[in-house]
């Protein structure tokens, strides 16, 4: 039983009469369309959604009701850091240490919120999830010298504030040159 060509449109009788199957050429056509799409930078199914940035009151912050719950455990045992002052060698030892450094409060922090194991220093936190930002946490590591996360657009840094040395969170930027950005898949 043949199919009149004129029932199918232009693109497809040429096909049909060329000797491909419908199947064989609605494949090639859907192929070149995703293909075009991803040769365009694909915009269309790449872009980033917005996530709503956290409350910050200058001293604590606080996550939005949108946000995953691990997003309020991060942030939660964030704030429960920001009265320590900076020790060199801090949170490494002991997970409830009288000071902090930059790693030892990151590891803080990740290991409360059950992502990590154990403390881990700059050096190792250059290896840690994957590479590139996350869409809720990503962590910057310069490894072996510093390390901060960004946690829905705002820094919880060790450096930063001239009055107050310790983990604390920021709300201005700072020089990212020569740090690493790294996340976990599921943030």
């Amino acid at each position: 039983m043949s199919v009149p060509i004129a029932e199918s449109g232009p693109g497809e009788c040429v096909q049909v009469e060329r000797g491909l199957s419908r199947r064989v050429w609605m494949r090639k056509s859907s192929a070149s369309v995703l293909g075009m799409a991803a040769m365009s930078g694909g915009y269309y199914y790449m872009q980033r959604p917005f996530v709503m940035p956290l409350y910050f009151d200058g001293h604590h912050a606080s996550a939005h009701i949108t946000h995953p719950p691990i997003v309020h455990a991060i942030v939660r045992y964030a704030n429960d850091l920001t009265e320590q002052p900076y020790r060199r060698g801090g949170g490494h030892r002991v997970l409830f240490d009288q000071g902090f450094d930059c790693s030892g409060s990151i590891s803080h922090v990740l290991y409360r919120a059950r992502l990590i194991r154990q403390s881990m220093d700059s050096k190792a936190f250059g290896h840690f999830g994957i590479a590139g930002q996350g869409m809720y946490v990503t962590i910057y590591v310069k490894p072996g010298q510093h390390v901060f996360m960004v946690v829905c657009g705002l820094r919880f840094d060790t450096t930063g504030r001239p009055d107050e040395n310790g983990p604390r969170w920021h709300e201005h930027g700072r020089d990212y040159s020569g740090f690493q950005p790294r996340h976990l898949a599921s943030l």
